[in-house]
């Protein structure tokens, strides 16, 4: 994918390195990261947190932001970001969280997600909706609004 190949090139000539963590993406950006040679230079790894046990106890997302806001939410996908790069002490990270379906969750529709960028001193977060995909297609449509999130991010 040629716009992934842009995010390793810029952290490979700024020695800048990016962590992940997914949800409704399932991982599919860290494969694709992982995809491009050299990434192992710029790549710290990724956190798949699907269930919200995992993103509470691994994650450290608090449980009242999940009761709260939900885990598609704003919120959420900031915290998700955030501790990653606390984790992993990566000079970037992404995050993704949303609705993939079958069913509507927390009252939000299928098609709904959050993506954030984030670095030591700022972030920014995005909602996509898409309310007529597949879950692969809605994957790929995150991959896709990810990659230039974090391009537009570093501009």
């Amino acid at each position: 994918m040629e716009t992934m190949k842009k995010l390793v090139d810029y952290l490979k000539e700024n020695n800048q390195t990016i962590s992940t963590c997914e949800s409704f993406t399932g991982g599919i950006f860290a494969n694709e990261i992982t995809n491009i040679s050299g990434a192992s230079k710029i790549y710290v790894g990724s956190f798949i947190s699907y269930q919200n046990s995992f993103k509470q106890s691994i994650v450290g997302i608090n449980k009242r932001i999940i009761k709260k806001y939900g885990v598609v939410s704003e919120k959420c996908a900031i915290k998700m970001a955030k501790n990653t790069l606390k984790i992993t002490n990566s000079d970037f990270s992404i995050s993704f969280t949303g609705n993939a379906g079958p069913i509507a969750i927390e009252n939000k529709e299928v098609g709904i997600a959050y993506i954030c960028v984030c670095s030591k001193t700022k972030y920014k977060v995005i909602k996509v909706q898409e309310i007529n995909m597949n879950r692969i297609q809605f994957k790929e449509k995150g991959l896709a609004v990810g990659l230039n999130l974090f391009l537009d991010f570093v501009k």
